[in-house]
């Protein structure tokens, strides 16, 4: 019985060790970098702007990264890629806590930005005051990953 407590305390520690030097670390899970957010925004002469944005962190937690925009003009054919940097800002121009995440913050005069809502449950496009768009209009994007 004395060696079977031995045997579970050191499978425990060992469990608990860091991995053995040249043991690659396990890879973070895919969802932890990836989100992907899809939805129908307003459009000045078409019935909608179908729009699909994909963000992709640097890192795990990272505030950072790439995107990949695809926006479809209903009713006038091919869709249109857009792929840059995003970060994230705090604050906008109704919350100073509020999470934005802004497309492109190395243009300043094309930058994009979007309000988190919730836990990146979804996003909702700001105006370029960083205000957000009139209730009337459709602005949401949903996360579908």
């Amino acid at each position: 019985m004395r060696n079977l407590a031995l045997a579970f305390v050191l499978t425990a520690l060992a469990a608990c060790s860091p991995p053995a030097a040249g043991t690659p670390a396990p890879a973070p899970a895919a969802e932890a970098l990836t989100m992907s957010f899809s939805g129908l925004l307003p459009c000045a002469d078409c019935p909608g702007l179908k729009t699909d944005l994909t963000l992709t962190r640097d890192a795990p937690y990272s505030g950072d990264g790439t995107y990949r925009l695809v926006e479809t003009y209903l009713e006038r054919g091919a869709p249109f890629t857009t792929t840059g940097k995003w970060g994230t800002l705090r604050g906008d121009a109704v919350d100073p806590d509020a999470t934005v995440y802004e497309l492109d913050p190395d243009k300043p005069n094309g930058a994009r930005h979007f309000l988190r809502v919730g836990d990146d449950e979804a996003l909702k496009v700001l105006d370029g005051d960083m205000k957000p768009l009139p209730d009337a209009l459709p602005s949401t994007l949903k996360r579908v990953k």
